[in-house]
């Protein structure tokens, strides 16, 4: 959840609201062909599908803000340098930071100003953000913070440059393979798009409802759901972990 920005919600509620877009998928497939079994696996598909956008969801946002850490780590890098302090790095960020990081920044900084520790004011920033990088540069301060560090300056270059050349190999590779596994997915979802097709007509419904149509879809589940992981396992490309949560 903290990855889709949703952390504020709660997973309590994110649940309630996934199983009850299940069921009423499921009526609605119910009412059009008559086809329990259609019903009860295409809203399973559809769960699915919903837990698979929220992670795509979390993943173009890490992505996102990505993009904006070199600007942000390159800000606080020239406070540092021009005699700054950190406070008033963080300051600068939230009045003239990236545009989508102002208001977390400004939060931040309110915090520190109503007498949070800064401990859990950057355990709260590192939530909002739920990005890796973000994670690095938030210990990173936290780090200064306590010792004190005189080689902040150098630290904050050495990350940007990572930073970037993270940013450069991820999108090559993200350029290359996802079409291919846009492509299979699409493979995986075609055939219960002919079986809802078939169910239009009564006698196909009849036969979907008996033993053995409910067997036959029951199978036919089983294998798209296999082949929808192993393409997602297959095409998926590996998270860079978060640090210390």
């Amino acid at each position: 959840m903290q990855g889709a920005g949703l952390a504020r919600f709660g997973a309590a509620s994110h649940a309630v609201s996934l199983i009850a877009s299940t069921a009423v998928f499921c009526w609605l497939v119910w009412v059009a062909f008559k086809v329990v079994a259609l019903a009860v696996f295409l809203g399973l598909g559809l769960l699915a599908f919903l837990v698979e956008s929220l992670a795509l969801l979390a993943k173009t946002r890490r992505r996102s803000l990505m993009k904006l850490w070199p600007e942000v780590i390159d800000s606080i890098h020239s406070a540092i340098v021009s005699g700054l302090t950190l406070p008033d790095a963080i300051d600068e960020l939230s009045l003239n930071g990236p545009l989508r990081l102002r208001t977390a920044f400004q939060r931040f900084s309110r915090r520190l100003d109503t007498g949070w520790q800064f401990e859990l004011a950057i355990d709260e920033l590192k939530s909002e953000f739920g990005e890796s990088h973000a994670d690095q540069l938030c210990e990173l301060l936290r780090l200064v913070s306590a010792t004190g560090s005189e080689s902040l300056a150098s630290a904050l270059k050495q990350q940007s440059v990572n930073l970037r050349n993270d940013l450069a190999f991820m999108g090559q590779i993200e350029a290359k393979q996802g079409w291919v596994a846009g492509t299979a997915k699409i493979a995986v979802a075609a055939p219960w798009l002919v079986v809802a097709m078939l169910s239009t007509r009564t006698e196909n419904a009849v036969v979907y409802n008996s033993a053995t149509g409910v067997f036959i879809l029951f199978l036919g589940f089983v294998v798209s759901m296999f082949a929808y992981r192993l393409v997602h396992v297959l095409g998926s490309l590996p998270e860079i972990p978060r640090v210390f949560q």
